[in-house]
């Protein structure tokens, strides 16, 4: 396994990290075999005793970050009981949303309670007394625009419970604002079909020192086979999928979506850490054959640079009606 240096920070940490979403909550592109009543109930998570073997088979393995969110339904919980004996082996991350019931982003006193409270909350659940990474949950402009709430992140920081700070963000604006306020750390989507944080995010990260975590390297199950099991209305993106799967096919030696996907990823010296989640052992393993092979050659990654689609609809998984 190979670990980098987490921008300016004193983390070092895997360049394949385990997202756990999927361990604590449906999610993600359902196969038409398993679907009963309601195709937009996601995959079912593993149960608990499945889900901390997959933790500790990552952790043995050499992957050493770990991301969770208060938002991922038990993942919290379950990565308490994996990690009750192994913290010292993780760098671990949570997040915090910042919006109310109806969604709309919370201010004033009103935040910093609502903060407090999902910190608190996190460290019981994850039972620990601090965490490496603390993360804003899909930080908004609105959200960040006065500076309130990354001044609030650097007094958990002062207060020993955090060591650093981040943002999750979508779009280009909001990563700027984070990046300027000062954060360590940005997680941001990328991968073959939505290179858009390359432009001119990933430079300015690198130039400021911020570590950089991309999510959605396998854009939610679409550059797997999954792809196969997107309902009718996404089938652009089930044509780009397949086009990735046949440029792969043909190099040499031939990949498969997922190993061009990943290795796309991890190929990047921007990139410190690319984010997957996994199901299943089988999905464990395949993501960790990727992460021993070697960094794509130049000439390999420009053709898959060719690639890029800028369909901000399609690229976005909270615009597909799926979990």
């Amino acid at each position: 396994m190979q670990y980098r240096n987490l921008g300016h920070t004193d983390l070092k940490v895997s360049a394949l990290s385990l997202g756990t979403v999927a361990l604590g909550m449906p999610y993600g592109i359902t196969p038409k075999k398993h679907k009963i009543d309601n195709e937009k109930a996601g995959m079912m998570p593993p149960s608990d005793k499945e889900a901390i073997q997959l933790i500790h088979r990552a952790i043995d393995e050499g992957i050493n970050f770990i991301d969770t969110a208060r938002a991922y339904g038990r993942s919290e919980e379950v990565l308490g009981q994996a990690l009750h004996d192994r913290q010292n082996k993780v760098v671990l991350t949570t997040k915090l949303g910042c919006l109310d019931a109806d969604g709309n982003t919370l201010q004033g006193q009103t935040l910093r309670q609502h903060m407090q409270e999902s910190l608190t909350t996190s460290l019981r659940l994850l039972r620990t007394d601090w965490v490496d990474l603390l993360m804003l949950h899909s930080a908004s402009v609105e959200l960040l625009q006065n500076g309130e709430v990354i001044d609030i992140l650097k007094e958990f920081q002062t207060q020993g419970l955090v060591r650093y700070i981040g943002a999750s963000t979508y779009g280009t604006e909001a990563p700027r604002m984070a990046i300027a306020q000062g954060v360590n750390a940005l997680q941001v989507a990328y991968n073959i079909l939505d290179q858009r944080m390359a432009d001119n995010i990933f430079p300015l990260a690198q130039a400021e020192g911020v570590g950089i975590v991309v999510r959605s390297v396998f854009l939610k199950g679409a550059l797997t086979p999954r792809a196969d099991d997107l309902p009718d209305h996404l089938s652009a993106l089930k044509q780009q999928s397949e086009t990735v799967k046949q440029f792969a096919a043909q190099l040499t030696p031939p990949m498969n979506r997922v190993e061009a996907a990943l290795s796309f990823a991890l190929s990047q010296e921007n990139i410190t850490s690319a984010l997957v989640g996994v199901h299943t052992e089988a999905e464990l393993e395949a993501s960790l054959r990727v992460a021993k092979n070697k960094t794509l050659a130049p000439q390999v990654m420009s053709q898959f640079k060719q690639l890029r689609w800028d369909d901000p609809l399609m690229l976005d998984p909270s615009t597909w009606g799926l979990p």
